[in-house]
């Protein structure tokens, strides 16, 4: 899902066909799904088919981050969906008690597969929630490429000056089905 990320972290777009079509170029051998890209040379875990599963790893993640003090942090991204789950709200307190450097980056297109927001959960979306965890937030407009380049630049320093996890929402909208 986070192509893109990857892409700008340099992973080269002949890397994304072989993983795609599992072939004998795959550095993951044909063991993941097709767009479940993945790098260990760029630190990039892939993602998990279900939901927010890999919200509590991400956040064991930063906390090793945390105790080797490497001035590092971890960027988890999930979907509005996902943050209904218990596993979203397992790894929201542990980074928060924890004072973990993470970044939750929360694609908001307004429907966890098929499910509207206003049938997902009652309240001022998903940014909104950081609070009663003791965690930053920031909502951005996530078609604003600038906007949400500069969120988690901003995210970032914070999580690594102190030390604790920041939640963006980018809120945007999906142009076709969910998969």
């Amino acid at each position: 899902r986070e192509a893109g990320v990857l892409m700008w972290r340099g992973f080269p777009l002949q890397q994304f066909m072989h993983q795609c079509y599992g072939n004998t170029k795959d550095i993951g051998k044909g063991r993941q799904m097709p767009v479940h890209y993945g790098s260990r040379e760029l630190n990039f875990v892939t993602i998990s088919s279900t939901l927010a599963t890999q919200m509590p790893q991400a956040s064991g993640s930063a906390y090793a981050f945390k105790r080797k003090q490497n001035g590092l942090c971890v960027i988890c991204y999930f979907g509005e969906g996902a943050a209904s789950e218990g596993d979203a709200h397992a790894a929201f307190n542990f980074a928060a008690v924890l004072n973990c450097p993470i970044i939750f980056f929360c694609r908001n297109n307004g429907y966890a597969i098929s499910t509207p927001t206003k049938d997902q959960y009652r309240g001022d979306g998903i940014a909104s929630r950081a609070a009663g965890y003791g965690m930053l937030s920031v909502r951005v407009d996530g078609n604003d490429v600038f906007a949400v380049y500069n969120a988690t630049k901003k995210a970032r320093e914070m999580c690594i000056s102190q030390s604790r996890p920041v939640l963006i929402e980018a809120m945007t909208y999906r142009i076709g089905h969910h998969s």
